[in-house]
């Protein structure tokens, strides 16, 4: 069959006519067209396609070079908030934004891939279903905020420390915190009035603030603290028990505490954990780009927002 094959070939490249060949040389259709398909297939896998260039071409013309951009990359994973933090889509941002690469997001991940720098899969929790309420639409900062309480360890000293944080739903700001050994409702209460008077909310439009049913949050010296700026400034409403989803953004807070701040460290003093806090919070008002802020950071919405500019962000709804 083989010779049978290859004298068919050679008349058929000589021009005689496929069928007429094929039938003279008792070859069927189904057996020659077979062979040229596997031929045919076999130039496709062997086929190398596009090589890679090596580097990136800017707008402006200017080239970078693949070995830069890992460098970059690299120079990211090393710092302790990139060690659990920042896909392959955030980090072309930071490229754009620190180094002025512009760099296809496709191409990060690649480069990413190719050198270990792609964070590890998170493993998708089924989640239980629940009927969400929704309550309120936020169209603009300082009119809801949520607060919550987070614990840390101190490896050193083997004790817990607290973290109250306030976040604005809006703009994903922390509008303020606390850090200390304890946490009573007094400290809530300080805290909170802190944040009040830092922002000008009152004689302004009514501000919203809804936590869970921890103790700080029931204790009478918040809840009287919270009656003193009258009900048409300030509200604080309780979550139902077991529904952590409508308290959605601080929970999302707390869990960047969890994956990009606790994970990575090991304090050995109370004195290291609360600076360390400080510090990434401060990075995280400052720095740390948000998906739903159009990849800016919450300061930068803050300030447009001060300055009465648009901030593109659409309606929250809770």
């Amino acid at each position: 069959m083989a010779q049978r094959l290859e004298v068919a070939e050679l008349f058929i490249n000589q021009g005689h006519s496929v069928q007429k060949v094929i039938k003279n040389t008792s070859i069927s259709n189904s057996t020659w067209y077979h062979q040229k398909r596997k031929v045919t297939d076999d130039k496709r896998k062997n086929n190398p396609g596009r090589p890679i260039p090596g580097y990136t071409i800017n707008p402006d013309g200017s080239y970078i070079f693949d070995k830069l951009i890992v460098s970059a990359l690299t120079s990211y994973r090393d710092r302790k908030e990139f060690a659990n933090a920042g896909g392959y889509h955030k980090l072309s941002h930071y490229l754009r934004r620190d180094a002025d690469y512009i760099v296809n997001p496709k191409k990060v991940y690649r480069l990413c891939k190719e050198n270990k720098l792609l964070l590890p899969k998170r493993k998708k929790t089924k989640k239980k279903k629940s009927k969400i309420c929704i309550n309120r639409i936020i169209t603009e900062p300082n009119q809801m905020w949520e607060l919550d309480l987070k614990y840390g360890h101190i490896h050193g000293e083997n004790r817990f420390f607290f973290i109250l944080a306030i976040i604005d739903v809006y703009m994903r700001l922390i509008v303020n915190y606390y850090i200390g050994l304890s946490c009573r409702g007094k400290d809530l209460a300080f805290t909170v009035n802190n944040a009040i008077k830092k922002y000008e909310i009152l004689d302004k439009a009514l501000l919203v603030i809804r936590s869970d049913n921890g103790a700080q949050m029931t204790s009478n010296v918040f809840i009287d603290k919270i009656s003193d700026y009258g009900e048409k400034q300030v509200v604080h409403e309780l979550i139902p028990p077991a529904t952590p989803n409508k308290n959605a953004h601080i929970e999302a807070f707390n869990s960047i505490l969890e994956i990009e701040f606790f994970q990575p460290r090991y304090f050995m003093t109370y004195g290291q954990a609360y600076q360390e806090t400080v510090d990434f919070i401060s990075f995280y008002n400052t720095v740390r780009i948000h998906g739903s802020l159009n990849f800016r950071t919450p300061m930068e919405i803050y300030e447009l927002y001060k300055k009465g500019k648009e901030l593109n962000i659409p309606a929250v709804k809770l």
